[in-house]
């Protein structure tokens, strides 16, 4: 991901199941599959942060890892300090169990693009 807008930084947000995977697919069965409430997820974390923060930021799927994902974000330093806030505050509800794990600053050097 390039940022696209002058004095943004590139962030890294972590979203997984807040429960074991035992409890998904007690509650779900075979009925929903892992990936399709992650990709919900995905859109409810990005409908909340256009519908709070603005629709400027930027998202895009990064990785996956141990049943995370991990997305990357393009923020201004107003929008990170909003953000963590409402992060540090539990404003962040999705409709599915999922919750964010993480967030940090994205380290280029430990990654190729």
């Amino acid at each position: 991901m390039k940022k696209t807008r002058k004095n943004s930084c590139i962030y890294l947000i972590d979203i997984g199941y807040k429960k074991p995977m035992n409890s998904f697919y007690e509650f779900y069965g075979n009925s929903v599959s892992y990936a399709a409430v992650e990709q919900e997820s995905y859109i409810d974390l990005k409908n909340m942060v256009y519908e709070i923060i603005g629709e400027k930021i930027n998202f895009r799927k990064h990785e996956r890892s141990h049943m995370v994902l991990t997305l990357k974000v393009e923020m201004t330093e107003d929008e990170k300090e909003k953000f963590a806030y409402l992060l540090n505050e539990g404003k962040f509800r999705f409709f599915h169990e999922y919750e964010i794990k993480d967030f940090r600053n994205f380290k280029k050097e430990n990654i190729d693009e």
